[in-house]
């Protein structure tokens, strides 16, 4: 019961996180559920749907096949399915009845691909966890899989980790990021996950340096790091003069070879207080930009998404549960938020000068379409009203 959420819908799941970061990619995927969580990836977790199609379908697993471990229906029909449409890989995704039951969906996978020939990748994935694992969990994987360990780095390029529509919305601000990477000098070698092809998956390790723009990417650039020794910056792009520190970083960082993280400071004296609810990566790089403006802003990160330590200030909170939130927001710490429209309008935070930044994977399809440009003059101006209250 402690998961238990009255005000708010349940969050993007693993499983969607997944299928969002492979939706560019030419794949089968197969959600082995009795067809509410495919459905609930296809209504209400994928912005692009409405403009594009993508070969995801569902297992139809009914009880009598999960109880008595009748894997060779939804085996067999993936392998027919691969042998028709002849894509570069097949995925296997699991929901919460295969969890539940304890269903090995990599042993799964490796039966489709001893049939098909067709490379198959399987992901435990349960509905339980949040789309940020999904997302890190296929990255990994398909990295591990595809990327050619032998290419020589490209001098001054850069991945992006961590860009789904999820967290950006399905505008244009996976093009306004690739254009200020351009415009600083930089190439982009690749784009993860939008207006992404496998041959760019092939070349990730050609980049010279990763731009981790999320906290979803932030595993794949340690991994990326350990495997080809290659740094990383994590920041999110966000208005025009935390833009331009994040291009200088990125281009001291080609230099040394030391990987950076842009979280902003924790100021000593007393001041109203700003509460940022979102992704942890940028929340970071919203604290950072609204104290470029106003220096002392005292600002506070809390996501339900995970808070990783290294990324974080001393005082930066892990929300347990929508419980959590709400008495954070009744705590009389904080004068101010930014958070979802979803969050913005609960009643506990009526007291608070609230600021609206929609986030997909919170309140889906109701505001995906309100999600501004991170670095246009929308963001410019809510930056400069969240400074002007935070002085």
């Amino acid at each position: 019961m402690s998961q238990l959420s009255i005000y708010l819908p349940p969050f993007t799941g693993d499983y969607s996180g997944v299928c969002s970061a492979l939706f560019d990619l030419n794949c089968v995927v197969i959600i082995n559920d009795a067809s509410c969580c495919t459905r609930n990836y296809v209504s209400y977790d994928e912005p692009r749907w409405t403009e594009a199609r993508k070969s995801t379908f569902c297992s139809e697993l009914r009880t009598m096949d999960a109880v008595m471990g009748n894997d060779e229906k939804v085996v067999k029909q993936t392998v027919e399915a691969a042998q028709k449409i002849k894509p570069d890989f097949v995925v296997m995704l699991g929901s919460p009845v295969p969890a539940i039951i304890g269903t090995d969906m990599t042993a799964l996978a490796r039966e489709i691909e001893a049939r098909s020939g067709c490379p198959t990748l399987g992901f435990g994935t349960t509905g339980f966890s949040y789309y940020n694992k999904g997302i890190s969990a296929a990255t990994l994987a398909l990295l591990e899989r595809f990327t050619d360990r032998n290419l020589k780095t490209t001098a001054d390029s850069v991945n992006i980790l961590g860009l789904t529509p999820l967290d950006f919305s399905a505008n244009d601000n996976h093009l306004i990021f690739k254009q200020f990477l351009e415009k600083s000098g930089l190439r982009v070698n690749g784009s993860f996950f939008m207006q992404t092809d496998l041959e760019q998956v092939r070349c990730a390790a050609a980049a010279a340096v990763n731009l981790v723009v999320s906290q979803s990417g932030y595993a794949t650039a340690r991994y990326l790091e350990e495997q080809y020794a290659m740094p990383y910056v994590v920041a999110t792009p966000i208005g025009q003069q935390f833009s331009r520190e994040i291009s200088q970083t990125i281009k001291q960082t080609l230099q040394d070879k030391k990987s950076r993280i842009i979280n902003g400071n924790r100021p000593r004296e007393t001041s109203p207080s700003l509460l940022i609810v979102g992704d942890q990566v940028i929340a970071n790089s919203l604290r950072a930009a609204i104290q470029r403006i106003h220096k002392s802003a005292n600002i506070t990160i809390a996501s339900f998404f995970e808070i990783q330590p290294e990324l974080s200030l001393p005082g930066d909170i892990f929300l347990k549960n929508e419980r959590h939130l709400v008495e954070l927001l009744r705590s009389g710490k904080y004068d101010s938020l930014l958070a979802d429209t979803l969050i913005t309008k609960l009643l506990a935070a009526a007291s608070l000068k609230c600021h609206s930044l929609p986030h997909p994977a919170v309140s889906s399809y109701l505001y995906w379409d309100k999600v501004p440009l991170f670095i246009g003059d929308e963001m410019e101006t809510l930056l400069q009203s969240c400074a002007n209250e935070s002085g």
